[in-house]
This record gives C-alpha cells, structure tokens and sequence, in this order.
C-alpha cells in the first residue's frame, strides 16, 4: 500500500510562526513532513512564501481561511494562492455570530455551496473542517450532518478532523467511511481517555485503522495539528510524526 503524505498545519507551531514563520517552514522541512496547511501567511508576500516553499521542499496543501475573510478578499486569497501553488481553501469555522439550528446549518451549507463554486470558477476547491461542537444534535440528526446534507459534494468536501470527531463521540472510522470520495484531506489530531488532547499516536486515535480506512476512502494527504502540548510544539510534532509514521509501516 502506497504511503499518504504527512503535511503540518502550521497552527500547530503558531507561537513561533508569529516569532519566525520562515523559521518555522525550515523546521518543518527538516522534522520530515512534505507539505502544510496555513493558517495565516507570516507577512509574507506571495512570491516570497513560494520562494521559501521550493527551498524547503513544501507542498503547500491548503490554506485554513475563516468565511467571513474569504467573502471579503475573494479575490485576493485566491491569487495569493494560485502564486504560492494551491488549490485547496478549508474554512475553519462558520461565520461570525452563528449560532446552531437546523435552519442555520442549512443556510451556511447553501452559503458554502455557493463559495465552493465560485472557487470551481478559479479552478479551486473549498471544504469545511469540524470541531466537536458540530456533534450537537437537532431532531436526531448531528449539526455536522444536516451541513453536509445540504451541501453540494461538487462544491464543498469534507475534511474531517478525525481527534474532534472521536471527542464529538462518534467513532472517526466509521465517520470517515460515511464521506468516502468526498474527504481528501483530513486532519489526524489524538485525545486520552479523559478527553483531553494529546501527541498523536499518545491518546485513543486508531492510527493504523485510520490508515487502511484513508486509503479506502480516497483520502490524499494526513495532516496533523494539535494545540495542546505535554512538552513543546516542536516535540509535540516531531512525536506526532514519528507515531503517524510507524502507523503507516
């Protein structure tokens, strides 16, 4: 079985990208992951993130943009993109003073359809990427789902942060098999028994089972990301890698 590529999303070393970013793609490079996902640019121009990522070897995977930045500079944020060499823009959260209804979730997924295809226009994709609080229910039915019931699978792709998936209370195998073709990207981030966020590979995450599942589903790259550390960011990604790695031997 052919291996995924392993990307980083950057927020995962967001202290030291607000201190150093181009730093911080150096140490990415270095830890062994092939590619990353942005959240935030570090200041740089584009020509200048392209330049760093050709130097490093850096696949840029897909950027992190909140819907409410990516309504107001469309058009911005897709030729800052098209420069460095993506196609691939993943928003995050819904927009700004959302609060959770069916209703609601019906009207961001039309929102998010008619994003997804404006973005098709430019020859981008667009997906949404889950917390946990997407796991509350309404008549039975999880936010999450309703969202992606009415969302059109030409224009909006799931990509499934499998860590808030399992704290949401699901089981991230059985939830990814659901979104099969329509999960390239997903994020692998592990919590403990106590639900408290861990390394990946430390915590409850079936690594290997995630694995064979990816490769099922048509997932095209594993990016990690976590935000809560036992020693340092750095460490924190380097062991991630490490045990996402020997999950995949």
């Amino acid at each position: 079985m052919k291996k995924l590529p392993i990307g980083l999303q950057l927020y995962s070393l967001r202290d030291a990208a607000a201190e150093d970013f181009v730093g911080v793609l150096k140490t990415t490079a270095e830890l062994g992951y092939e590619g990353v996902e942005f959240a935030g640019y570090g200041g740089l121009s584009s020509a200048e993130m392209k330049e760093y990522l050709d130097q490093y070897g850096l696949k840029p995977v897909s950027s992190h943009i909140s819907y409410d930045e990516l309504t107001a500079n469309f058009s911005e944020i897709i030729a800052y993109n098209k420069e460095i060499g993506s196609n691939t823009i993943v928003c995050p959260v819904p927009p700004q003073g959302f609060e959770q209804s069916i209703e609601n979730w019906k009207t961001f997924a039309r929102q998010m359809t008619e994003l997804g295809r404006k973005c098709a226009d430019e020859g981008f994709r667009l997906g949404y990427h889950n917390h946990s609080f997407e796991f509350q229910k309404f008549d039975g039915l999880y936010g999450l789902d309703i969202f992606y019931g009415e969302a059109d699978p030409e224009y909006v792709f799931a990509q499934l942060d499998l860590g808030w998936v399992m704290h949401g209370g699901e089981n991230p195998i059985e939830y990814l098999r659901k979104f099969k073709g329509r999960c390239p990207l997903v994020h692998v981030k592990d919590f403990d028994a106590s639900k408290e966020q861990t390394d990946v590979g430390c915590g409850e995450l079936d690594l290997p089972g995630i694995i064979r599942t990816a490769h099922d589903v048509g997932v095209e790259w594993l990016i990690l990301e976590t935000e809560v550390y036992k020693v340092s960011p750095v460490e924190s990604v380097k062991v991630g890698l490490k045990n996402l790695k020997a999950a995949q031997e």
